[in-house]
């Protein structure tokens, strides 16, 4: 945290978990994580790493600090499993994130943030938040969106912020056009109730859940976020490079931690194009409590020998099964 703003994004965890100094709080284990994954960074001593530690400290919103973290973890990763690497240049000759030694490959890491239902919320919040009397807004989708468009948030904002004004409680349920996800149709049923004693003024809850095989068009539309990153022009550049794999951060991307990995796993081989420059790409769902994380991946059926060779290598030394 040296040479770090007052108002970088981890300061106050950090500063809680010095002041407390309870193991078991939440800050004391998000601050006990970063400096695991620092700790074996520190003693791997890859190249540019000063880089990434610059891009750490230059974070200024959560956002920023879980972009780097992504690729700060899955380096550890490889750090703790003994697979010499360094990270890739900088603003030069188009590199991927990390690149192995020993092994003739590269990852390109990519964090994925996709939740339509907290992007509807927080804006909501803000809307809200001069009101007085406050109110409880109850919002209610019939399935779990992955994205809901800039513009049908405002519009529903609009919506809901009237109603307040207007003392037109009670529900009003609104139809989304989806055209583009696997469930075409999505119903927003949103509440507005009296909420007097609310001691920090507008209030804006979710109901959450899938009914029946609800999870089912959700994912399809992770997968398909997932997917998207291979034609990222960017990401196909490092892949030119050398043979990458291309690893997704999608810890945030809707409900994507509720697959199995395995079955993650099973999914991006068998969709994973064979025209695709990546040989194989990767999930993680890493957690803010955990220093380490697990890697589902998938890679081409039409691999060439030395590729599908260096995958096994990877693999091996990572533990990863299913390959």
């Amino acid at each position: 945290m040296n040479n770090t703003r007052q108002d970088h994004p981890l300061r106050d965890y950090f500063d809680q978990a010095v002041r407390s100094g309870v193991p078991e709080s939440d800050a004391s284990i998000f601050s006990a994580a970063f400096e695991d994954i620092i700790g074996a960074l520190d003693k791997a001593q890859p190249q540019q790493l000063s880089s990434v530690r610059g891009e750490f400290r230059r974070a200024r919103t959560f956002d920023d600090l879980l972009i780097v973290r992504a690729e700060m973890v899955a380096g550890a990763k490889l750090a703790r499993a003994g697979v010499p690497f360094d990270f890739g240049r900088r603003n030069g000759a188009p590199e991927p994130d990390l690149v192995l030694r020993e092994i003739d490959l590269g990852i390109e890491v990519k964090a994925r943030r996709l939740d339509g239902l907290r992007d509807l919320v927080d804006e909501l919040e803000d809307a809200l938040a001069g009101i007085d009397p406050p109110v409880l807004v109850h919002i209610r989708p019939d399935s779990q969106p992955l994205v809901i468009k800039a513009d049908v948030r405002a519009k529903v904002v609009e919506e809901t912020v009237q109603r307040v004004r207007s003392g037109n409680l009670g529900t009003v349920v609104t139809e989304v056009d989806q055209s583009w996800a696997a469930r075409k149709r999505l119903l927003l049923s949103i509440g507005i109730y009296q909420a007097d004693d609310l001691p920090n003024g507008s209030r804006v809850v979710t109901t959450n859940g899938f009914w029946g095989a609800e999870p089912e068009p959700h994912l399809v539309d992770a997968e398909n976020q997932i997917l998207a990153v291979l034609g990222d022009q960017q990401k196909i550049r490092q892949a030119e490079s050398m043979p990458t794999i291309l690893l997704v951060d999608a810890a945030r991307t809707g409900m994507a931690w509720i697959r199995p990995p395995q079955v993650w796993a099973q999914r991006l081989a068998m969709l994973l194009p064979d025209t695709t420059p990546f040989i194989g790409i990767g999930v993680m769902i890493p957690s803010l409590h955990d220093p380490d994380v697990g890697i589902s991946l998938g890679v081409r059926a039409n691999l060439s020998d030395n590729d599908r060779q260096a995958v096994d290598e990877l693999a091996d030394r990572l533990r990863l099964s299913g390959i």
